[in-house]
């Protein structure tokens, strides 16, 4: 295995693992990212069911991380969702519907691993994994 195919591997498994904690806590926990705003019985079925698909992007995550060339549509899938996640933050924020404190979750959750993603998916591509 190359050092660059082990890196990949790696980098997906940590996606998986973060996406997979953050989804549970998100489902349970909805009302951390709120930021101070009321919470509605609808924000908080939204904002769980956001939690349970950000965890089932951590499945995906799970079995691109054993395959990252096969599997590298999946990478691309939530690559795309890491760039369109803040792009949406930012509008809401720019509108005044969202705090600018919610970036912050844009940081953590999509921003930090485009690079990655990024990485990868160029690299499956042309394959040199």
């Amino acid at each position: 295995m190359t050092t660059k195919l082990k890196a990949a591997k790696t980098i997906m498994l940590l996606a998986a693992i973060y996406n997979i904690f953050w989804g549970i806590v998100i489902s349970a926990w909805p009302q951390i990212i709120l930021f101070g705003n009321p919470p509605t019985d609808f924000l908080l079925i939204i904002l769980r069911c956001v939690g349970m698909l950000v965890g089932v992007y951590g499945i995906a995550y799970y079995f691109a991380s054993k395959d990252p060339v096969a599997y590298w549509p999946l990478i691309l899938v939530g690559f795309i969702g890491k760039v369109l996640g803040p792009i949406g933050s930012v509008y809401y924020i720019w509108l005044g519907k969202l705090a600018p404190s919610f970036f912050w979750v844009n940081v953590w959750n999509d921003m930090i691993w485009l690079l990655p993603f990024g990485w990868i998916i160029y690299q499956a591509v042309k394959k040199r994994l």
